[in-house]
């Protein structure tokens, strides 16, 4: 495994610093290699990148992307390499202003508001920036100052005439940006290049279009007034009652025999299934534990199959067990009224003396 080259993508931050610390600390008076990809970052956290390559002695930089900003002046290496195909972006610095939206000094003086220190201090560290541009390359520092005013995308030649880089590695290598170094320069207010290598991929019929001499643009145009084909014509299925009155709709669209149901639907119907499987579960439950009841019955109950079976013989054996025979009531269990004699009213019931 090799454990002399650090790969550094992503915006330049404090925790860039701490690898990068890490890294040269591990490989102390051995020659190592960081290769770069980044749109640039913290002014401060590349300042202190900037003079840990220099403190280390050996360190080779390749540049092997489309880099910007911070990551474009890392003059503490000792060699500077950039492929062939890549490119570097120069600016001036800026600060973040209304919450969206990032201005240098001079767009700054535009906005026409009291913000003379902010102004004072982009500027110098504008003029910080050009210097080591300017020491390191072949401009003065007012040429390099004139020149992040312009901010260009500079290739690989131009960086070597400028000073930038001291060797261009001409070999092919990867130079398509990734989506999340996109993101980065559309974050850091860095302008994409016009370049195909970071545009969007051209499709199968623009390339093959290319190759064959035909005009790119009567390619797209063709590509685009293209008929679509026909779509099967879309009705409601309202036959389904169950499932539209588990789904709460009146129908569900079914075009060409087909039926497409959304992720909330087809949970509905799986929770109602899961609910269903358990009270099949729980039926079965109640079944055994009823059955085992009836088996202690008897013997004879345990050996029939099935409730209702069991249920009849039961049935059966009570109804041949004669009834008890009710006793009539006797005379002499009648109540006897002692007080007979004197309830008769003599006055009223005269008749009945």
């Amino acid at each position: 495994m090799v454990n002399n080259v650090l790969r550094i993508n992503g915006e330049i931050s404090s925790y860039t610093v701490w690898r990068v610390n890490q890294f040269l600390g591990e490989n102390k008076g051995k020659p190592v290699t960081v290769r770069m990809a980044s749109p640039g970052g913290d002014v401060a956290s590349a300042v202190q990148i900037s003079h840990a390559f220099a403190d280390h002695g050996d360190v080779t930089l390749i540049h092997d992307s489309f880099n910007a900003s911070a990551a474009t002046w890392l003059f503490g290496a000792k060699t500077i390499k950039m492929y062939s195909d890549c490119m570097l972006y120069v600016h001036c610095s800026n600060k973040e202003v209304f919450c969206w939206q990032r201005m240098n000094a001079d767009e700054l003086k535009q906005l026409g508001v009291a913000n003379a220190e902010d102004i004072k201090h982009l500027e110098n560290i504008d003029r910080i920036i050009a210097g080591k541009y300017a020491s390191r390359g072949k401009r003065s520092v007012d040429d390099m100052l004139a020149m992040m005013k312009a901010h260009p995308w500079l290739t690989a030649q131009e960086c070597q005439e400028c000073g930038l880089i001291d060797e261009i590695i001409n070999e092919r290598a990867p130079a398509k940006a990734a989506n999340d170094m996109l993101s980065a320069f559309r974050n850091c207010a860095i302008p994409i290049p016009e370049d195909g290598s970071l545009s969007d991929e051209r499709s199968f019929f623009q390339k093959l279009g290319e190759m064959l001499g035909l005009s790119k643009n009567n390619i797209s145009t063709n590509i685009q007034t293209q008929i679509p084909p026909p779509q099967p014509p879309t009705t409601m299925n309202k036959k389904f009652l169950n499932v539209n009155t588990l789904l709460n709709v009146e129908g569900l669209d079914e075009s060409d025999s087909k039926v497409v149901l959304t992720t909330a639907q087809l949970q509905v119907i799986d929770d109602k299934l899961v609910e269903l499987q358990g009270k099949v579960e729980n039926h079965g439950n109640l079944e055994k534990q009823f059955t085992d009841k009836l088996d202690k019955f008897s013997e004879e109950v345990k050996n029939i199959e099935g409730i209702d079976n069991k249920i009849a013989k039961i049935k059966q054996m009570f109804d041949k067990i004669p009834s008890p025979a009710t006793p009539s009531a006797s005379p002499q269990d009648s109540p006897v009224d002692e007080f007979a004699d004197i309830r008769k009213d003599p006055i009223n019931n005269f008749y009945d003396e």
